[in-house]
């Protein structure tokens, strides 16, 4: 799906208020409440917009350009400050990219609670991150350090790839007005619930109940079952889910119309998961009542489903990023990693009732601290193992070349490690000094596995740890003949010197 430009101008129009100067045929920009300015190209075929520093977190349908070519001679007088060299620019697909981009920049929340709707008091929350950090360190022997570390990664770092996955199963950009009523939207939405862990992926959707465990009655999605069994529920099923995910729906209606028509709470909030991460979670009544209890948060979930309630619920979850993130000296902490923090503390405090917080044997395993050279290693060679899962010689649209990893996935990390070492951390093929995963670091300078003789496979001998950006220039080509261009490169540069 693309974001027209002239759909942006609208959205940007109604949040900002009048252009911050004159548009032009080609240019027109906005202040935001805090003095910064943005600005997009309004005869483009997509919405590119061209905003101040810093760079913004990862968001889902937001892509930071490499290059912002700002050179545009519309960008003037108040616009002026786009045209400073650290300009930064992104392609935006969507109208919700759209808004969570500008709720970032803009200085706005992700989560607007009316007026009418006050969130209960976090009282004393350095008490409450002792207690968790207390209750973490019992159960895996390290203290919460980060999201991406421990035993927080361990538990809670299947969110975003789950939700991914379901995303591609719901598939809603190949839904069409016109077979609302036939059952495959609901089926689409269906197969986005009933994850289960198989050979092609290591996930399983436990947001919500699903399975036929325990009886149909029971299966947290028994509604869009039961509305495939009749043409009429069907139809009326398929327009809301519909108008949510590809129309103009108001989301708060929608919750609650999915509610009086029966739905289960964590179904609906799971559905809302989906549609945006930026601004909605999961939620699971029992669990997070009880969290909220130890937090002497006054707020219950159970037996509420009601808009009203899950954006209280929302507003919550928000209200405790900032506190986080000073308790914990993080720079930034998401949605999705407050409400796994809230988690993490009901399930440790329910094992701690029952008994069974300290790991059996004395061990405690729950969690692996990582350093950002261990996280690149790990990434290096997960992105191995995706490489070899979906190149197996098979023919698409082109034939894929066939490549094997003929080594354990705990040899593979030994390798990687020991070329590190052995390339003194330095790209192969440049030397550039490679940078880790976390903080600041380019992406452009991570680390990236290449295999030697690109006809070849993952195995010893022929492996090499280059710069992300070298990995992607070489593609398939041979290795020395990309070396000799490199060479020639360099010997330009070296001319003009």
């Amino acid at each position: 799906m693309t974001l027209k430009p002239v759909e942006a101008e609208r959205l940007l129009s109604n949040r900002f208020g009048d252009p911050a100067k004159a548009p032009t045929d080609y240019v027109i920009g906005f202040r935001t409440r805090t003095g910064k300015v943005l600005a997009m190209h309004r005869q483009a075929s997509e919405t590119r917009i061209w905003f101040q520093p810093p760079t913004p977190p990862e968001m889902d349908g937001v892509v930071l350009l490499a290059v912002p070519n700002n050179g545009n001679s519309n960008i003037n007088g108040p616009l002026s400050p786009l045209a400073r060299p650290d300009t930064l620019r992104v392609e935006i697909d969507t109208a919700a990219a759209l808004q969570r981009f500008i709720d970032w920049y803009g200085g706005g929340s992700a989560v607007e609670i009316e007026d009418t709707l006050p969130v209960p008091r976090i009282a004393d929350f350095k008490a409450i991150f002792e207690r968790f950090q207390s209750l973490v360190t019992a159960r895996s022997g390290h203290p919460f350090e980060t999201f991406e570390d421990g035993l927080a990664a361990s538990w809670e770092s299947y969110k975003p790839l789950l939700r991914k996955h379901a995303l591609a199963l719901l598939a809603p950009d190949s839904w069409d007005e016109a077979n609302i009523g036939s059952g495959s939207i609901l089926r689409h939405v269906i197969d986005a619930i009933e994850i289960q862990k198989d050979s092609r992926t290591n996930l399983t959707n436990n947001l919500l109940f699903w399975q036929n465990r325990y009886g149909h009655a029971n299966r947290e999605h028994r509604i869009l079952l039961e509305a495939l069994q009749t043409p009429n529920q069907t139809r009326e099923m398929e327009r809301i889910l519909f108008d949510f995910y590809r129309g103009n729906a108001d989301d708060g209606a929608t919750f609650d119309r999915l509610a009086d028509m029966g739905g289960k709470y964590t179904l609906i909030a799971y559905l809302f998961f989906l549609k945006d991460m930026d601004r909605y979670m999961p939620i699971q009544p029992t669990g997070f009542d009880r969290a909220f209890r130890a937090m002497d948060i006054d707020f219950s979930t159970l037996r509420q489903c009601s808009w009203d309630n899950y954006s209280t619920y929302l507003a919550i979850l928000a209200a405790l990023r900032p506190l986080i993130a000073s308790e914990a000296k993080l720079a930034s902490v998401r949605l999705v990693d407050a409400h796994s923090l809230v988690w993490i503390l009901a399930s440790l405090m329910k094992l701690e009732a029952a008994g069974e917080l300290a790991v059996s044997g004395g061990k405690a395993s729950d969690g692996r601290v990582l350093g950002a050279r261990e996280k690149s290693i790990i990434a290096m060679r997960l992105s191995v193992e995706n490489t070899v899962k979906g190149s197996n010689g098979q023919v698409v649209e082109r034939t894929v070349k066939n490549k094997e990893l003929r080594m354990s996935r705990d040899e593979l990390e030994a390798t990687i490690a020991r070329l590190l070492e052995l390339q003194g951390d330095r790209c192969a093929l440049t030397g550039i000094r490679l940078q880790f995963h976390g903080g600041n670091a380019d992406k452009n300078l991570l680390p990236s596995l290449d295999r030697i003789d690109s006809d070849g496979h993952y195995e010893d001998k022929n492996l090499q740890v280059v710069c992300q950006f070298i990995n992607f220039w070489k593609g398939d080509s041979d290795n020395e003949a990309f070396s000799d261009l490199l060479m020639l490169v360099r010997n330009q540069v070296d001319l003009r010197a």
